[in-house]
């Protein structure tokens, strides 16, 4: 007889009912199902077994179906594990329900697309992975509307470190530039701008951080070429807070993408030909990629749909006041540029009043000179040749 000691112990339930069954003792019903700790059904279930098979029948049986009618066919198994394969950067459930969506193929949902991709070991565990947050995004309705603008560094087969300036369009997620340089530079970041306006037309908006390649605002100076270049555009500059990199979000997610797929690439021996991956990958993420937050349309099939926003009127900047000492060769510094006045001043203070790249220096008999700068050269002389002067 089973007793409450043996139902305790580390004894199995086939041997459990084994020993009842096989028994031939009576027992009550309620008190066997109280002592082996199952129900009445379980006990009848066994019991059935038992006489239909003998003490086979006690084993645990699997609990998978027969059939799943509702499986995906082995066809459409082998094209989710072919795609897979194929796209290997952009290898998720969502990318690859994408993809046979494009190619016209039956589409299972992504959750069954995801159970096949585990079934086939294809998918590596992520226990500690972080939950997707819950906040709001913000998107500008029309393409044109707002570019971000942000650079990130990398590295050649030699080691040396080169920096990718990307350009990228808010409402569509169009990489509309991602351009190599040495630093992440004034110059890098105008280049990277007038390439992509080249193809793309002017934005309304340019969002940047707080990097003195895009803005003086935490500097001295208070202005920096960039900004002055936008204004002159009438192109409004939209500066993140400190410590708050949220508002390039998109472009600091692209940045993540950009370079998982560098990776993938034979490593660049120099700045021409990382430029020439840059390129091809530019093409491929804006025409081809089907984009997860697009709901499936790539980049340039976005951008299409709705009309470009374009800037405004130039926009005046502020009036700021420096002074400066003449150097002994006549020039002073404003800026990235040397401008010129007069050697004879060599010594003195003097006062520029700027706004934008328009200038009026006023020394102690008054107004010296006004000029507006030629941001395509660094000295801005005075038109006097040179030589000895009256």
């Amino acid at each position: 007889m089973v007793t409450l000691a043996m139902a305790r112990t580390g004894v199995s339930m086939e041997a459990k009912l084994l020993a009842v069954f096989s028994s031939g003792v009576p027992l009550k019903v309620t008190v066997l199902c109280r002592e082996l700790d199952i129900s009445r059904q379980t006990l009848y279930k066994y019991r059935r077994r038992f006489e239909a098979e003998g003490p086979a029948g006690l084993v645990e049986r699997s609990r998978r179906p027969h059939s799943s009618p509702r499986r995906v066919s082995a066809e459409t198994e082998e094209a989710i594990v072919r795609l897979r394969k194929e796209l290997r950067l952009d290898c998720g459930a969502q990318s690859i329900a994408y993809q046979l969506g494009r190619r016209g193929e039956f589409v299972p949902s992504v959750a069954t697309i995801h159970r096949v991709l585990v079934r086939r070991g294809l998918v590596t565990p992520q226990p500690r992975k972080r939950p997707k947050g819950a906040g709001r995004r913000f998107e500008w309705p029309q393409p044109n509307q707002a570019w971000q603008i942000d650079a990130t560094c990398w590295s050649l087969s030699d080691g040396q470190t080169v920096w990718i300036m990307d350009v990228l369009d808010d409402h569509s997620r169009a990489l509309v530039a991602a351009r190599v340089d040495t630093g992440p530079t004034a110059r890098a970041a105008w280049e990277a701008f007038t390439t992509a306006v080249q193809r793309w037309g002017l934005p309304a908006h340019v969002m940047n951080d707080n990097g003195s390649c895009f803005t003086g605002r935490l500097a001295k100076q208070g202005a920096a070429d960039f900004e002055r270049m936008l204004r002159s555009l009438g192109i409004k500059q939209i500066c993140s807070r400190p410590g708050h990199p949220q508002t390039c979000g998109k472009l600091e997610r692209s940045h993540q993408t950009t370079k998982a797929w560098l990776r993938l690439q034979p490593p660049a021996r120099s700045i021409d030909e990382l430029q020439d991956q840059l390129d091809r990958w530019r093409l491929h993420y804006n025409e081809e990629r089907p984009h997860k937050a697009l709901g499936g349309q790539t980049p340039i099939e976005r951008w299409t749909a709705t009309p470009p926003a374009t800037p405004g009127a130039a926009i005046a900047g502020p009036i700021r006041a420096s002074v400066h000492s003449v150097h002994k060769a006549g020039h002073i510094g404003w800026s990235d540029y040397v401008v010129g006045i007069d050697s004879r001043l060599a010594g003195q203070r003097v006062l520029v009043v700027a706004r934008d790249f328009n200038l009026s220096i006023y020394g102690q008999t008054g107004l010296l000179r006004r000029l507006t700068i030629d941001t395509g050269r660094r000295y801005q002389g005075t038109g006097i040749p040179p030589g000895r002067r009256r």
